[in-house]
């Protein structure tokens, strides 16, 4: 047990007194300097810098800087909130875009996630503008999971979710067959990828009844790409589901890993179309791959084409896509599949079990 410092030999009291001091001027050196010295050190920083320096602790902010007596308006308080979301100290607070303000969060949120919906935060409302929630397609995931996503990844985990809670697992009910879908996700090169895989049956006798399922029924692997063209603005659909085989009585034709890709958003695709029970039923399973971007920014075209939504409107920005970009058809599967030999790739197997949520 350590000694007091008074029953410690001359020398080592000496020592004791000599660290405490080294450390109390550490602690106190800028605070000892006069008034008018620090307001010459904040007139060389701008607003936000100065009210950072202000908000380090109770002192520096009595001292009250010249530059944080007005109110941070516009672009200076974006910078300012940035700066304290990255604060360490600070977790708990993510900054939105759409408000210019701060939210709190919880760990346990995520697309679906019951605890933030029976919340009915400021936030959930913020992030209604830029969410992914195509028809059939209840994952409903916002722009705020994306930042928080990204934040544990760049600044700490304790500074957002982790990349398990995106990992959702829900089924949605057809005509003639259920639809599950379980999604994985990763982090790559500094950008969120996620990875949906759906997974159905169909009988060949209800293929047409399958086919039906088109309009507001329809299911969709994003907001341009509808299992059947019929619902689609865009002209886009997934050519396997539809094609027959000539001269027999089969519904589909067998195919494995038949690729496909959205040609506005950024999201490959494959389709894989198995037999089951001697050609009576079908299997398929459909693994689409989506580019997210960074998160830093709602209007980034890759997220907002991401969350569009398919309606023709002649008002709406014209956004750039992936026509005019330099993302070829099956560059987003590729990327995934560096994840996945890097083992960035998070999927239920390595985290919490998958939230089950049946619509």
């Amino acid at each position: 047990e350590p000694r007091p410092p008074e029953q410690l030999p001359v020398q080592a009291q000496q020592q004791v007194q000599h660290e405490e001091d080294d450390s109390q001027k550490e602690r106190t050196e800028l605070l000892q300097l006069p008034t008018d010295i620090l307001y010459l050190i904040s007139d060389h920083l701008d607003a936000p810098s100065s009210y950072s320096l202000a908000l380090t602790c109770r002192g520096m902010w009595q001292a009250s800087l010249p530059q944080t007596r007005q109110k941070l308006e516009g672009q200076d308080k974006t910078r300012l909130l940035l700066t304290l979301e990255n604060d360490r100290l600070a977790d708990g607070f993510f900054f939105c875009h759409r408000c210019n303000r701060l939210h709190g969060f919880e760990k346990t949120w995520g697309p679906r996630s019951p605890e933030e919906r029976a919340a009915k935060g400021e936030v959930y409302h913020c992030s209604l503008r830029d969410r992914f929630s195509p028809t059939g397609n209840a994952y409903e995931m916002a722009h705020h999971h994306l930042r928080l996503a990204m934040n544990a990844h760049l600044h700490g985990p304790d500074q957002g979710i982790p990349l398990r809670n995106l990992c959702v697992e829900h089924e949605q009910k057809r005509q003639a067959t259920t639809v599950n879908c379980r999604t994985s996700a990763a982090v790559h090169e500094g950008e969120l990828l996620l990875n949906r895989v759906y997974a159905f049956e169909v009988a060949n006798d209800q293929a047409a009844a399958f086919r039906a399922s088109t309009g507001f029924r329809d299911f969709r692997l994003c907001e341009h790409v509808p299992f059947f063209r019929q619902s689609s603005i865009y002209h886009q659909n997934v050519p396997e589901l539809l094609r027959r085989a000539r001269g027999g009585p089969d519904e589909f034709v067998a195919c494995a890993g038949a690729p496909g890709s959205c040609g506005i958003c950024l999201m490959d695709y494959d389709v894989t179309i198995r037999r089951l029970d001697g050609g009576a039923r079908w299997a398929v399973t459909i693994s689409a791959y989506h580019l997210l971007g960074d998160g830093r920014d709602p209007d980034d075209w890759r997220w907002a084409r991401f969350t569009e939504k398919s309606r023709p409107h002649l008002f709406l920005p014209n956004r750039p896509n992936r026509r005019g970009s330099g993302y070829a058809a099956g560059v987003v599967k590729r990327t995934w599949a560096q994840a996945a030999r890097r083992g960035e790739v998070v999927t239920a197997s390595t985290g919490l079990p998958l939230k089950r949520h049946s619509i």
